[in-house]
């Protein structure tokens, strides 16, 4: 790609001129001997064309990561820090040369390129937090940070990328909390699905939603073994919502499956998770890793539907096993060929077969990634829309640089002596992070802040491991700003106590320890004692939290300036700075609820987290793989759907800041709420709302306004659900009309509910449907849950749309000839009202059903027959309809020889 073309990143119309540079190439002899590579022919057609040529071998060497050395991507120095140096974690499927298939390299993340094949790590954008995203409540951002995303991953000549992370934050102990978006599902998918599209959208790099599902919390490194019970109604409205927004309105390529046992079968292993769920409700029709590590099985993997296994070499997917498992007849060669057949779809898709990429092109990014670049402006962009003000009583902010000469910046180094990066590993005692070009720390920021102002004012920096100098400082001060932040690691609940009670800091001692919320001791810097004796010293204290949501905080009544800045990235000090002084107004939101105490909402029993070891007849234990006889921590999701702010809501419990929470330097007025039915050839389909807000204040400012529903009765719901958002940019008297449309078909079911078959049994989630309620609908329109000031209700009777007449399109019957000792497959499309349909395709012959499949999102069908004696044969093809798609029938003749 070339760099006067990245450079559209400035503008969001980025997708309409980044166009890829390379056309396809003139067909060549080697189409004539490799057919697959002749690009006028489309994906599907090219991908069975290259399964059919391919050897079960080589075949078996594709469904698995192997870390090797990629000396296509080398300076030919192994091992010497320069280039592309082999690393044991690295994440390749190598490719087959005499078939043109291409290496096929993933990179783990979403806040920024880091953690793929090689090394050493890439210079690359360190973008906020992911809860930072979520905390802009700004659709048009979360678009930029995926486009970001995808023209480094290229420049990294790496096809997909590990992200994002759509878990939801149930409670405020898990370590990768940062990496998740909210603790709301529709906010995370939509706003999930931003950033999928600006990764996917010129199609040339992949997106992975993971970790598909419940993968919530790290369990102090027992996350690969602990059981996981969660209702089916809340598997269905919260844990799975964001991936199906993710699969249904981005698109997304591939899906990461999880690490534990949810209801009582591994996620990779899930036929109603991956089959039933994600391939025939959803229609998802890209491909499913695993997490590293995540499978435990050969053949219910495989037959669930998993078709990459990650690890640092093949365990249940080795050759040898998969070969027996064919041999003993509980898989067959075209179970192995649907493990391929998705993936190499997309491949051809996005362009790996006919532009591979080999090699690095960073040189094309310098001018962007530079401070004031377009992808930097997106970090500082991003950090500056995410930054929360939580409380300001004695309006000392914004501060005035004018009267102010001396500044005390105090705090750990890792929150306040340097810009603070969402953390890339599990070592608690570092604080490994994206390889930033720059980064600007928080006395940097103040001080150019203060020069932009015409101030000369001094900054003082101390890392409080003294506090009583610490203090000094903050007495002798005009102003001072204290900084603490808390430790989140993956594999690692957040415990302010592990020193202590795990000193080797290794799984070793991870059964010793206590997860809690407390403040930790960095570097030597005791926060717990820190904080109440620089507020006891300095009432004037501004407190900035730069952490992944609640803390304990028990000195909270001490503070009357409070500001919540995450992990903000490599603009730390310049977007912080520039909101205290009043550069820019605070426009964040809080995407988690702030509890106020350590045990309440989802996480108020130990069942609930971090559950109890007991015999489940699984094996269970710490680390990464099961220990024979050893008890299984199990977690109960007692709360249902009553987790978050509908926790809140439904128990009248007042929380310490609410979702969707944060004060600005102005103010906002609502007014003239509208709800009115939407019609669609005379059927009741959903609400239309629509809403005034008007800066009512005396600066510009950004509101995210926020439009909660409340379902009939029938629903059983004692509680709010977000069902849109829309945060607008506003002058002081400045008004805009917001209006937004509820569909009852949108990905989100905003008017529904999920009716489970049998609610007691959770070994049948899966089992039920999405039912609207006929009754009356309250609409509440605010700036957060618990501050919504416009309300009405509408009572609506959600008809079943008229069914449109559907077509069965061009049935293909693979391979040629078909024998009496090969399975066939049937490719084929439906369209209804010319539009891909949805729902499940069946082949009957003599009147039995003999091989059914369920249609992708395209409306694609791929379905397997048996073994058919040598003859005539006279199939009948059976598309079963959907709540929009009338049935329709094709009869097909197929003649099998005898072989």
């Amino acid at each position: 790609m070339k760099r006067t073309l990245l450079s559209a990143l400035a503008s969001l119309a980025m997708v309409t001129t980044l166009v890829a540079t390379t056309g396809s190439p003139p067909a060549t002899a080697q189409d004539e001997d490799l057919p697959w590579m002749d690009t006028s022919l489309p994906a599907p057609e090219r991908t069975e064309l290259l399964l059919d040529a391919m050897t079960l071998d080589q075949k078996l060497e594709q469904i698995f990561n192997r870390p090797v050395y990629n000396d296509d991507l080398d300076d030919g120095v192994p091992d010497n820090g320069v280039g592309c140096d082999f690393t044991l974690i690295g994440r390749h499927i190598e490719g087959i040369p005499e078939l043109a298939i291409p290496d096929f390299r993933m990179a783990n993340g979403g806040t920024g390129i880091r953690g793929g094949d090689c090394l050493p790590e890439p210079t690359a954008t360190a973008l906020p937090a992911q809860i930072s995203s979520a905390a802009t409540f700004d659709r048009a951002t979360t678009l930029r940070w995926g486009q970001v995303l995808d023209a480094e991953l290229r420049a990294w000549a790496h096809q997909v990328l590990w992200g994002p992370v759509l878990n939801l934050i149930r409670t405020p102990y898990g370590g990768r909390n940062n990496e998740f978006f909210s603790e709301d599902p529709y906010l995370t998918g939509a706003l999930a699905s931003q950033i999928i599209r600006g990764i996917q959208q010129r199609n040339v790099s992949q997106a992975t939603a993971k970790h598909f599902v419940a993968n919530d919390s790290e369990f102090q490194f027992e996350r690969w073994t602990a059981a996981i019970r969660v209702p089916s109604r809340a598997m269905q409205e919260l844990y799975l919502l964001p991936f199906e927004m993710a699969v249904k309105d981005a698109d997304v390529a591939s899906v990461m499956c999880a690490y534990g046992q949810v209801n009582f079968t591994y996620n990779c292993e899930s036929k109603p998770l991956l089959r039933k769920t994600l391939r025939e409700r959803w229609g998802f029709d890209g491909y499913v890793f695993s997490d590293r590590r995540a499978a435990q099985s050969t053949v219910p993997s495989i037959l669930a539907g998993t078709d990459v296994e990650v690890d640092e070499a093949p365990e249940w997917y080795a050759p040898a096993l998969v070969k027996a498992a064919i041999r003993n007849r509980e898989i067959t060669e075209a179970d192995v060929d649907d493990m391929l057949r998705e993936r190499y779809i997309k491949m051809f898709e996005f362009g790996d077969f006919d532009d591979p990429h080999t090699e690095f092109t960073w040189d094309q990014l310098e001018d962007e990634m530079v401070q004031g670049g377009t992808h930097a402006q997106v970090a500082k962009d991003a950090a500056e829309e995410s930054l929360v003000l939580l409380r300001n009583e004695r309006e000392l902010l914004p501060l005035n640089a004018e009267a102010t000469e001396s500044v005390a910046l105090i705090g750990a180094r890792w929150f306040a002596g340097e810009a603070t990066l969402p953390p890339r590993s599990g070592d608690r005692a570092n604080n490994v992070s994206v390889n930033a070009p720059y980064e600007v720390t928080p006395r940097q920021g103040l001080e150019n802040v203060l020069e932009t102002l015409g101030s000369d004012a001094q900054v003082t920096y101390d890392n409080g491991t003294n506090v009583n100098r610490a203090v000094a400082l903050a007495r002798r001060s005009d102003v001072t700003i204290m900084m603490l932040g808390d430790v989140a690691r993956e594999t690692w609940d957040k415990n302010s106590n592990w020193q202590q009670e795990n000193p080797s800091g290794g799984p070793g001692g991870a059964a010793n320890e206590v997860p809690d919320l407390d403040l930790p001791t960095v570097q030597g810097t005791d926060q717990q004692r820190l904080a109440p004796a620089v507020l006891d010293a300095v009432p004037n204290t501004i407190t900035v939290l730069k952490t992944q949501g609640q803390v304990n905080m028990p000195w909270i009544d001490k503070v009357d300036t409070l500001v919540e800045a995450w992990y903000p990235g490599q603009e730390d000090g310049n977007v912080v700075a520039e909101a205290l002084f009043g550069i820019n107004n605070f426009s964040g939101k809080l995407p988690v609820t702030f509890g106020k105490t350590d045990r309440e909402a989802a996480y108020a029993s130990q069942e609930q987290y971090p559950g109890y070891p007991e015999d489940t007849g699984s094996p269970g234990g710490i680390g990464r793989d099961p220990i024979p006889g050893a008890p299984q921590r199990v977690v109960r999701y007692t709360e249902g759907l009553k987790m978050g702010y509908r926790w809140y809501q439904a128990t009248g419990t007042e929380p310490l800041f609410p979702f969707g929470y944060g004060q600005s330097y102005t103010t906002f007025g609502y007014s003239d709420l509208q709800v009115a039915k939407v019609r669609k050839n005379g059927k009741q389909t959903g609400v239309r709302v629509g809403y005034t807000v008007t800066n009512t204040g005396d600066v510009a400012g950004k509101e995210a306004s926020q439009v909660y529903l409340r379902l009939p009765k029938a629903a059983g719901e004692n509680f709010n659900r977000l069902v849109g958002f829309e945060k607008v940019d506003l002058e002081p008297g400045e008004s805009r009309r917001v209006s937004t449309v509820l569909n009852a078909g949108a990905s989100n079911h905003p008017l529904s509910y999920f009716a489970p078959e049998d609610p007691d049994d959770l070994r049948r989630w899966a089992d039920g449907k999405w039912t609207t309620p006929k009754g009356r609908f309250t609409v509440f329109v605010g700036g957060s849950s618990e501050d919504t000031p416009l309300r009405r209700s509408v009572t609506l009777d959600v008809d079943k749309a008229v069914k449109a007449p559907s077509q069965i399109k061009k049935p293909t019957v693979r391979p040629r000839p078909v024998t009496s000792s090969t399975r066939a497959r049937i490719t084929l499309r439906v369209v209804s009202a010319g539009k891909p349909a949805t729902g499940e395709v069946r082949v009957k012959e003599g009147g039995v059903v003999i091989a059914l499949d369920a249609l992708d999102a395209r409306g694609r069908a791929q379905v397997r027959l048996p073994r058919l004696r040598a003859g005539v044969h006279r199939l009948k093809l059976v598309y079963t309809g959907s709540a929009v798609s009338k049935r329709a029938t094709r009869t097909l003749v197929i003649t099998v020889r005898k072989g």
